[in-house]
């Protein structure tokens, strides 16, 4: 039933109260966070990246942007070679 509405709105080209463009993400307040974001006031953040590479942290972090780390046996390069990590590389402020 429901896609038959959603073909009636798009043959008639009606813009339907559920569309995307109303949804927004920081009205919910979060407790723990899914893996590669940290928690801050009730907020779930991406970890930041580094060249290119995010970071990750455990499933259903509670903990801050400190939480955030590259993974051991991740590879990149920059200006002065390419790189492996090796252990575990936490984000420090």
């Amino acid at each position: 039933m429901k896609y038959f509405v959603l073909l009636i709105f798009i043959i008639f080209g009606i813009t339907p109260a559920f569309s995307a463009t109303t949804c927004t993400t920081d009205t919910k307040t979060y407790t723990a966070c899914k893996p590669g974001y940290y928690l801050i006031t009730g907020l779930c953040r991406r970890c930041p990246a580094s060249n290119g590479v995010y970071g990750t942290t455990v499933n259903n972090n509670t903990n801050g942007i400190t939480s955030c780390y590259l993974p051991s046996g991740t590879t990149g390069s920059d200006t002065y070679g390419d790189y492996e990590i090796v252990g575990n590389c936490y984000y420090d402020m």
